[in-house]
């Protein structure tokens, strides 16, 4: 968690002395401390947040117990002290039938972007059968079908969006 560690102010600010592009600071939410008293608007472009799901009970299984309720909170103190704000959910069978309730949420968050990515085949969940089964990847059915709709929905609401092309083409 790139919040918890005691220089990321400083080297926000030394980014910017040096004319990088962009700052992002990315946070799990979960642990999203007083990043905000120490940096501002004009030195970070974006505070990108991890949320896997529309609610609690969607989310906090895969992120955390409380890890919602902390996540959205972080966000709301940043968004009200200026900050512009990117979203991320982590696309997988456990919370895909529920992305088509996340453009109200985005929108009421206040939410700039918004970026749909693909769950890492990686990690501690892959040793877990019973994890593994419910946090694989989408089949290409469903994600052809499921995130471009979902992805539109979003931009309508003047949020940008994005989303990786995780299947390819038979001739690509």
């Amino acid at each position: 968690e790139p919040t918890m560690h005691p220089d990321l102010a400083l080297a926000v600010k030394r980014a910017k002395e040096l004319a990088y592009g962009s700052v992002t600071i990315d946070t799990n939410g979960y642990l999203f401390n007083d990043i905000v008293d120490r940096v501002t608007p004009d030195e970070v472009d974006y505070f990108s947040f991890s949320l896997d799901g529309p609610d609690p009970s969607v989310n906090d299984p895969l992120r955390g117990k409380g890890s919602f309720e902390a996540c959205t909170h972080g966000l709301k103190t940043a968004k009200k002290r200026g900050f512009a704000i990117s979203l991320i959910y982590t696309v997988s069978q456990a919370n895909i039938d529920h992305l088509y309730r996340m453009p109200p949420l985005l929108a009421e968050l206040g939410v700039n972007r918004f970026f749909i990515q693909v769950i890492g085949v990686r990690g501690q969940w892959v040793e877990n059968e019973e994890q593994r089964d419910s946090l694989a990847q989408v089949d290409r059915e469903t994600w052809l079908t499921v995130i471009p709709q979902v992805a539109e929905t979003v931009a309508q609401n003047g949020i940008a969006v994005s989303f990786p092309k995780v299947f390819l083409d038979p001739e690509e």
